[in-house]
């Protein structure tokens, strides 16, 4: 017949049963399994078998944490995607404005551009007819021709 363990052992597979429940493990790898029991509360595998009591509380509680726990992932799993699509709604309209200040800050270089080549003719214009003489400066072609 086997011995009963002790108070302080049932404690120990007590206090390590919640730790894996609420996934803070500190000795495993947070598995629910027996093995996992007995090496997070530091006592034996063997001492783990002979705790009935505790072994049926963590089978209950393992049961119990798993088929909540599917429902609970697929829940948070529609939270997160609701959060980034909203992230994303959030993203594509700053993106979208930024890209109307860009084409308007283009625009705006474009009208200048062409005021500027505008006064540049005017002038070469006043300097030919201040001095024939001077040749106006053209730059050259930035086509290769």
């Amino acid at each position: 017949m086997t011995q009963p363990v002790s108070q302080k052992t049932e404690d120990a597979l007590r206090v390590a049963m919640k730790r894996l429940l609420d996934g803070t493990s500190v000795h495993t790898d947070g598995r629910l399994n027996v093995a996992n029991l007995a090496r997070e509360a530091g006592v034996s595998r063997a001492t783990a078998n002979r705790a009935t009591a505790v072994l049926a509380e963590f089978r209950v509680a393992e049961a119990r944490f798993r088929s909540g726990s599917v429902a609970g992932l697929k829940s948070r799993i529609r939270e997160l995607e609701a959060e980034l699509r909203a992230a994303r709604g959030g993203e594509l309209a700053e993106l979208r404005a930024t890209v109307r200040t860009l084409a308007q800050q283009i625009q705006i270089l474009a009208l200048q551009g062409e005021e500027q080549r505008r006064l540049i003719a005017v002038l070469e214009e006043q300097i030919a007819r201040a001095d024939p003489k001077v040749l106006p400066f053209r730059p050259p072609s930035q086509g290769g021709a």
